[in-house]
């Protein structure tokens, strides 16, 4: 893991960049980023795939897509993981359950919200990518494992004890209706009636992938369990989601330049912007948890306009209202952002963590929307990491950041 640059070591680099760029040719400057991503954690995409269960691969881009993943027949994986939005669905809050459509028309039609903003999936199951969700509540990054299953998890592959998790989430992809509300008890017993179900579900709608599945298991077809559902959903996400040749590597690798925009936003990003201080690693993710003072957006986790973040997983106070530092891979494809969708783009993302006022409008909030608004800014970590930035600075960063964006 990467420790925070303290303010003097980053002022030292600040004034480093400001005379090398402007001191040194193009050839340089070109050097000296190089230098500055490699030295920071990245890898590229090669050294990131891990070829895991690839004999599962078409099975699970059937159950990806198979809305009898879900008891009630109306959602599937692939119903907020949207192609055409990079992997991810488009709207601020998730559209779950009793809608139609995709993103914005299922939003419109009436569909559960889910109280949260759908992460993309590219490079989930890359090697080293090991806390999922907004806040963690699965957790391989230390010692001790953190997840809904307690110690007890079903795979020690992250990504497959994630996969276990949202087909169980109530208006996610779970209707309360007779047999749900007769199972819903935070229970692994609870939960494993539902998968039997689910399994069930998919042996009647999805025979045929079903029964390839077992054939490769080298099981009869009432052997399976969802253990091998999720399995096969995570090769699928494994080899449709990698991490693919994207501008900024191929510039690393000396095969291509930067425009000058991108390599001033190149200088803001390790420099005086300080992304890098939780934007670090092979995923420009630390993996680490933090209140960035992003706007709560739609009714919140906790109700009432308020979403605790990475405390409703561990139950600590310290970690109120922290949520995970994102993948920034394909980021340019997956607005809106922050954890509820509040920032319509990557240069109010930007501006969130410099400037969140500029992302509120206080004369629209009641007393009790002040007070939390006030509580989240309190607790804000950003504060203390990121510089002011100008309207050019953050338009140079943003074309930076697209140079991770790839096809």
């Amino acid at each position: 893991m990467y420790k925070h640059m303290n303010l003097n070591t980053n002022l030292y680099l600040i004034l480093f960049i400001f005379i090398s760029t402007n001191l040194l040719g193009d050839g340089g400057q070109e050097k000296i980023l190089r230098d500055a991503i490699l030295k920071n954690g990245y890898k590229s995409p090669e050294d990131l795939y891990i070829a895991n269960d690839e004999l599962l691969v078409d099975e699970g881009k059937i159950f990806f897509k198979s809305k009898h993943l879900s008891l009630n027949g109306q959602i599937s994986c692939a119903t907020c993981h949207i192609n055409n939005q990079g992997s991810s669905d488009g709207i601020p809050n998730a559209a779950g359950i009793r809608g139609f459509g995709e993103g914005k028309e299922r939003l419109l039609s009436g569909a559960a919200i889910v109280p949260r903003n759908t992460l993309g999936l590219w490079g989930v199951g890359s090697k080293n990518f090991l806390t999922f969700f907004w806040d963690g509540r699965v957790d391989f990054a230390n010692e001790k494992v953190l997840s809904q299953f307690g110690t007890d998890v079903p795979s020690l592959d992250p990504l497959i004890t994630a996969v276990h998790l949202p087909v169980v989430e109530i208006r996610e992809t779970l209707d309360e209706d007779e047999f749900v509300l007769l199972h819903k008890k935070e229970t692994i017993s609870g939960a494993q009636q539902v998968y039997a179900q689910i399994v069930t579900n998919l042996i009647e709608n999805e025979n045929d992938a079903m029964k390839k599945l077992a054939n490769k298991k080298n099981i009869q077809i009432d052997q399976l369990t969802f253990l091998d559902i999720a399995t096969s959903i995570a090769a699928f996400i494994r080899s449709e989601f990698r991490i693919k040749k994207s501008p900024l590597d191929s510039f690393i690798k000396g095969e291509s330049n930067l425009t000058k925009k991108q390599m001033n936003g190149g200088f803001l990003f390790y420099g005086k912007g300080n992304c890098i201080s939780c934007h670090s690693g092979a995923h420009f993710s630390d993996q680490k948890f933090y209140t960035i003072p992003f706007p709560q957006l739609g009714f919140g986790k906790n109700g009432f306009g308020v979403d605790y973040g990475r405390y409703n997983a561990t139950f600590n106070p310290d970690d109120l209202y922290k949520f995970r530092t994102p993948s920034l891979y394909n980021n340019g494809k997956t607005a809106p952002y922050g954890h509820s969708g509040s920032a319509k783009s990557l240069y109010e993302a930007i501006q969130a963590h410099y400037d969140p006022f500029a992302l509120v409008k206080l004369n629209e909030y009641d007393d009790l929307e002040r007070h939390q608004l006030y509580k989240y800014f309190s607790n804000s970590d950003a504060a203390n990491k990121v510089n002011y930035l100008t309207k050019k600075e953050v338009d140079h960063l943003v074309e930076f950041l697209k140079t991770m964006d790839f096809n």
